[in-house]
């Protein structure tokens, strides 16, 4: 069934419909919501949220193959609305990272595993609508067009925020010294 049957179903009351979407939908939206609120604990709380105010106006919900954007809409918001409640941080170290193979060797290991330490602390610094069109973007593959119908603006604002966000991430990463290290290290082919 695809996911516009899947919505059409749970539109008509069909629970079954719900939770397959949810299955679909939670894995990204807790990430997503993460990388907005900083922490996991309230990434859960927003997703769990952002699912019960989308169960609740479903059927609002005209057009089916908008759903995507609805429901970023609502995790969107949520998560900022959250964080700007909760300004504390969590270590690093609460967020886990599956390695893409598990024949990698230890050192390729702890240089991917500081690499992402580096690049998630980069992203943090940004500003919450940077960072917003950042995670819609990059983690979660949502066009340009897309993003704007979450964030309810204009594409040309979102093409603006990425830009941005990434001229800020470039200075970032250049002035860290683990990330000139591994980089100077990648291209020397150590």
């Amino acid at each position: 069934m695809s996911e516009i049957d899947l919505i059409k179903c749970w539109q008509n009351g069909d629970m079954d419909s719900f939770r397959a979407l949810y299955e679909c939908y939670s894995s990204p939206a807790i990430r997503t919501a993460f990388l907005i609120t900083g922490r996991r604990d309230i990434a859960e709380d927003v997703v769990q949220d952002a699912f019960i105010q989308s169960y609740n106006n479903i059927k609002k919900l005209r057009d089916p193959e908008k759903f995507r954007s609805w429901f970023y809409r609502i995790l969107v918001r949520l998560s900022w609305q959250y964080s700007s409640k909760e300004k504390g941080k969590v270590p690093f170290e609460e967020v886990s990272f599956t390695m893409e193979s598990e024949s990698i060797n230890t050192a390729e290991i702890l240089e991917q595993y500081e690499m992402k330490r580096v690049l998630h602390e980069a992203v943090s610094k940004l500003s919450t609508p940077l960072k917003t069109v950042v995670v819609l973007y990059y983690f979660n593959e949502l066009t340009v067009k897309e993003i704007a119908g979450v964030l309810n603006c204009f594409e040309g604002t979102v093409k603006s925020r990425l830009h941005n966000a990434r001229k800020f991430l470039e200075k970032e990463l250049r002035n860290d010294d683990i990330a000139k290290g591994l980089y100077f290290q990648q291209a020397k082919g150590v």
